[in-house]
């Protein structure tokens, strides 16, 4: 039966992301990480920054928006921050052990699509579903929201699409 959830990541396409990963990773080398970030329960950068960005890939590729595959060095991050991982408006989040999507308020006034790696090369994506960040803040008290699940809006399930575009 065909998921529609699911992303199959082509050959090349997984090159390019896993190489947008490895440059993300390499420009990041001796950054801190942000605090609310716990080193013990992270999987190593290498993996983690190519996981994502392959999930970036796969939720622009199912929505057939523009992903920018950016890398900047972390010394021009913040004249960038503000640029959505897809499209004009889509952050993406790889989710790896959680129960639900992180949410944050630099997310405001963007939807913020959660997505998973299914196996250990990262060729199948599945989307999760998506929440408007605004909508998601609302819910809690303090600048950092996670979303179950059961709460994302998941368009597979829908009559049309919402890609705002």
């Amino acid at each position: 039966m065909n998921n529609p959830s699911l992303v199959r990541i082509q050959t090349w396409e997984y090159e390019y992301a896993y190489q947008v990963g490895i440059r993300r990773f390499t420009e990041n080398w001796g950054r801190r990480d942000a605090s609310y970030y716990d080193r013990d329960k992270m999987e190593e950068d290498q993996k983690a920054q190519a996981a994502a960005a392959l999930c970036e890939l796969a939720v622009a590729k199912y929505l057939n928006q523009y992903w920018h595959a950016s890398v900047w060095r972390a010394a021009s991050h913040r004249s960038h921050k503000h640029l959505a991982d897809v499209g004009n408006d889509i952050e993406v989040r790889r989710v790896r052990t959680a129960k639900g999507v992180t949410v944050r308020k630099k997310d405001e006034g963007k939807r913020v699509w959660g997505a998973r790696c299914l196996d250990k090369e990262f060729r199948r994506i599945e989307l999760l579903g998506y929440i408007d960040a605004n909508d998601a803040l609302k819910r809690g008290s303090k600048d950092i929201v996670v979303v179950p699940f059961e709460f994302l809006k998941k368009p597979w399930d829908e009559d049309s699409i919402d890609t705002g575009a």
